[in-house]
């Protein structure tokens, strides 16, 4: 169930758990990785079970469509394929991919490849010590002064803001 890539509604009880997380996440307190553990497997049986929840609402070809361009967005967000090239890659057009994102996360494609984007940077500035400029270029921006402006407008925060802000402003 949880092997393939899917968007699932947050049920109460996700974002409760994911609450919890992110409150032991920022507390630091003695036993944090343990709880963390515990509630991180709380959540992966959520989503199980809210994807088993869906699959028995049947698959139709739309949510098929969605499950492979988010493959797609998987396997080539580093490429910095266009709306056009996944939608050329589905074989369908931009506009009607358009309408399946929105359809299954309330968004757009563009918005959904700029968030991939995204999470990619912000998992470079969490787990590596690379320079934002480095980042910036394995993300394929030619400016890094750009993909700052792309990242803060996306995040609320700076790049560099956000890595001083897990380190506890320590530089």
């Amino acid at each position: 169930m949880l092997s393939r890539s899917a968007v699932v509604r947050g049920t109460p009880q996700i974002r409760a758990t994911m609450k919890q997380i992110f409150a032991e996440h920022a507390a630091r307190d003695f036993g944090r990785a343990h709880v963390l553990r515990a509630l991180s497997a709380a959540m992966i049986g959520l989503v199980a079970r809210a994807l088993a929840g869906e699959s028995g609402s049947g698959g139709n070809s739309e949510s098929n469509l969605f499950r492979r361009f988010e493959g797609l967005l998987e396997q080539h967000h580093l490429e910095r394929w266009t709306v056009a090239g996944y939608a050329d890659a589905l074989a369908i057009t931009p506009t009607h991919l358009n309408r399946i994102t929105r359809a299954a996360t309330g968004d757009t494609a563009s918005h959904l490849i700029l968030n991939r984007l995204v999470r990619e940077a912000r998992r470079n500035l969490v787990y590596t010590n690379l320079p934002v400029s480095t980042i910036a270029y394995a993300l394929g921006f030619e400016d890094p002064a750009y993909f700052s402006r792309v990242y803060a407008a996306a995040t609320g925060l700076s790049p560099r803001a956000f890595r001083a802000q897990l380190h506890g402003d320590e530089g």
